[in-house]
C-alpha cells in the first residue's frame, strides 16, 4: 500500500467518524494530499471541505460533515498564535518552523506560517496551542513571545509573485514550462519524463498535457509558477501568456 492509499484509508476512517458524530477533521494536509482527498471524495455522500485558517492557505485540514447534522464551528478547528520578536531580528518561515520542530512539534499539526514586520502568525491544532505558547521562547538565538489571537485577526496572505509575460507555440506542458522557467524543449521534456514536474500538485508525466489558466506548475529544483493569464494570438500565431513566479 503506497502513501496515497494510506492517506485515503485514514481519511475514510475520519469520514466514518463524521457520519457518527456530525463532523470530524484531519490534521493539516499538503496541497498534493488535499488534492488527492478532494478527488477521491468528489462523488461520495459525505461532504468534505478544506480549511487552513488563512484565506488561500496552502496547508489545510480536511473537514468532513454529515449533512444531516449541520455545520462545523471553524473556531474549533484551529488555535491561532502570534509570535513577536524585535523588528531588527529577522526571522523567516524556515526559522519559525525549525524552532517548532525542535520542540517536537510534528509538521502536520501546524498550518501555514506568515512572517512580517517583527511578528509571525501561525495556526495549529487546538490541543497544541497551550504547549507552543508556553515552550516556544526562542527561534535560534532570537527571543520570542507567543500569545493566542482570534481567528479573525489572521492577516491576509500575499502571494510573492514575480510577473513574467511571454508567448508559447501551444499550451502543452513542455511548451509552457519552457516559457515559465526559461528551459529548452528538450530539458523540459526530460524533467517531465523524470517525474520532476507537478501540475496542480500532482505529478504529470505527459509532455503533451494541456495547461489551463490558473494552473500551478512546480519543478523540482527550479521552483513554482502559476499560469495567471492566457491571452490572444500574436501575428505569428503564438499565444500570449502571463506567469506569476514564486519568489523565495
Amino acid at each position: 500500500m503506497d502513501q496515497i492509499d494510506l492517506l485515503i484509508a485514514h481519511m475514510e476512517d475520519i469520514s466514518h467518524k463524521a457520519v457518527k458524530t456530525g463532523s470530524a477533521a484531519s490534521r493539516f494536509l499538503t496541497p498534493a494530499e488535499a488534492q488527492s482527498v478532494s478527488d477521491y471524495f468528489t462523488h461520495k455522500r459525505i461532504a468534505v471541505s478544506f480549511d487552513g485558517g488563512f484565506n488561500g492557505a496552502e496547508r489545510v485540514r480536511a473537514v468532513f460533515l454529515n449533512p444531516d447534522w449541520g455545520e462545523c464551528d471553524r473556531a474549533e478547528l484551529f488555535t491561532t498564535l502570534e509570535i513577536k520578536f524585535r523588528p531588527q531580528d529577522i526571522l523567516t518561515h524556515r526559522d519559525i518552523l525549525g524552532a517548532l520542530m525542535a520542540l517536537g512539534i510534528e509538521r502536520d499539526t501546524t498550518g501555514d506560517i506568515v512572517c512580517k514586520d517583527g511578528r509571525a502568525v501561525l495556526v495549529c491544532l487546538p490541543e497544541l496551542g497551550g504547549y507552543i505558547a508556553e515552550n516556544f521562547t526562542k527561534a535560534g538565538r532570537v527571543g520570542v513571545t507567543v500569545a493566542e489571537i482570534g481567528l479573525s485577526e489572521l492577516p491576509t496572505k500575499q502571494e510573492d509573485l514575480i510577473i513574467k509575460t511571454d508567448t508559447v507555440a501551444s499550451l502543452r506542458l513542455d511548451a509552457v514550462l519552457c516559457a515559465a522557467f526559461g528551459l529548452s524543449r528538450t530539458k523540459a521534456s526530460t524533467l517531465i519524463s523524470a517525474g520532476s514536474v507537478n501540475l496542480d500538485h500532482k505529478q504529470c508525466l505527459q509532455s503533451a498535457k494541456e495547461v489551463d489558466e490558473g494552473a500551478l506548475l512546480s519543478v523540482r529544483g527550479l521552483g513554482r509558477a502559476k499560469l495567471l493569464e492566457i491571452g490572444g494570438m500574436s501575428r505569428k500565431g503564438r499565444i500570449f501568456v502571463q506567469f506569476g513566479l514564486y519568489g523565495g
